[in-house]
């Protein structure tokens, strides 16, 4: 897979975690993840993969969305969004399928 990632029509780049991370969301868009998955996906097992890491990776895709959209408070609500977290279970891609293109 590639690395292009359009949101909202403006492109960004992320890192390969965030792009991974980004991806396995999409996949399931409007189902919860569960953290055990996204650490066993991402992370192959790694003894030291633990939910800070998840929580860093959200938190940047976050950053590099910001950078290339307006500053709008309605674009900075739409950011935070992006990622609903239900409590003791996962995440949840929040978004329009048309408003996130991977590719």
């Amino acid at each position: 897979r590639s690395d292009r990632i359009i949101f909202m029509g403006k492109e960004f780049k992320v890192t390969t975690i965030g792009f991974s991370l980004l991806y396995l969301l999409a996949q399931h868009r409007e189902k919860v993840v569960s953290y055990e998955e996204i650490l066993k996906d991402l992370w192959k097992g790694e003894k030291d993969a633990i939910y800070t890491r998840i929580n860093y990776h959200i938190c940047k895709i976050r950053k590099d969305i910001s950078k290339i959209m307006d500053k709008k408070e309605d674009n900075t609500k739409k950011i935070e969004n992006i990622f609903k977290a239900i409590p003791g279970r996962g995440l949840m891609l929040n978004i329009k399928e048309e408003e996130l293109e991977i590719n």
